[in-house]
């Protein structure tokens, strides 16, 4: 970019922060097809999935497989470039996966099978929060005040407070997304999203964007789809979820598709996908492209 435009796009900018957070991808605003995000840094031809990027700290939050469990780490913004690679240190050796960090970058939510208290015997993935205090992320704790029992996967927030997951049923294989509402200050009891939603099959990795006017998530073996898992955009109407939109070829491919996240400023889809890869050998790459929910409507 040259830097006269520079200039010029910061004066026509209402406020320094709103036009920093529009230029974070401006690299890519020609993107009408997905191209791989942070080549040789975030994105290394391995099993890694989840994107979580927070403007307002240039923060890319991610998991990624460590030698015995997922591990959470994250990568810095500079000039365009992806830089400092961090692992988190929560407990080691427990897996932790499916990280969100709120806008401000001091609330963190994730998902672990650490177990919840002393008297825990069952082993399986609770969602967990961390605050941010003095620059480092503190010990976390259980979400939940009371133990849910079921598998809770890639928690999301709002700014409502409404909390989206996804949620599997101990003895269960099936996947399926859930929402607790923020009412009066409490978060209720868990329920499931409509059957307009929902399938027999898989739905995880939800996507809910902050006024919950749309939901992208990733399907399993829908009668719409190119590969193992596709991406689907659902519309949000007076509180009724659309029938879903599969994302089409642009976006899918013949390999697994998920981890969808659309940038604060509302441009960008980045999400995780593992074409290029085979059975044999599957790895996972970052990508991003241009986004705008209007390209998506139902079709009457």
């Amino acid at each position: 970019m040259a830097i006269s435009r520079y200039f010029i796009m910061l004066f026509v900018c209402f406020g320094l922060t709103a036009c920093n957070h529009s230029l974070d991808f401006e690299m890519y605003r020609n993107a009408e097809n997905p191209i791989i995000l942070g080549k040789g840094t975030l994105s290394t031809d391995s099993v890694q999935w989840n994107n979580m990027f927070v403007s307002s700290t240039k923060e890319l939050y991610f998991t990624k497989m460590g030698k015995s469990a997922s591990i959470i780490h994250k990568l810095e913004l500079e000039d365009g470039e992806f830089k400092n690679f961090q692992k988190l240190d929560f407990p080691v050796g427990e897996p932790h996966s499916d990280v969100f960090v709120n806008k401000e970058g001091d609330l963190m939510l994730f998902s672990s099978l650490m177990l919840e208290n002393e008297k825990d015997t069952i082993s399986d993935w609770n969602i967990w929060k961390s605050i941010r205090l003095n620059g480092k992320w503190q010990t976390p704790t259980p979400f939940f005040d009371k133990n849910i029992e079921g598998n809770q996967f890639y928690p999301w927030l709002t700014a409502s407070g409404n909390l989206y997951f996804a949620f599997t049923p101990h003895g269960s294989q099936n996947s399926d997304l859930y929402i607790s509402e923020f009412i009066d200050g409490k978060y209720q009891l868990p329920k499931a999203l409509s059957s307009v939603i929902n399938s027999p099959k898989l739905e995880g990795d939800p996507y809910v964007a902050p006024d919950e006017s749309f939901l992208i998530f990733a399907g399993f073996e829908r009668k719409q789809s190119l590969g193992k898992s596709d991406l689907y955009i659902s519309l949000n109407s007076n509180g009724n979820w659309s029938v879903p939109i599969w994302m089409g070829k642009q976006v899918n491919s013949d390999g697994y598709d998920g981890s969808p996240f659309v940038t604060e400023d509302g441009k960008y889809l980045i999400f995780t996908s593992s074409r290029g890869s085979s059975d044999e050998n599957t790895f996972f790459n970052h990508y991003i492209m241009k986004f705008s929910k209007e390209n998506y409507k139902l079709i009457d």
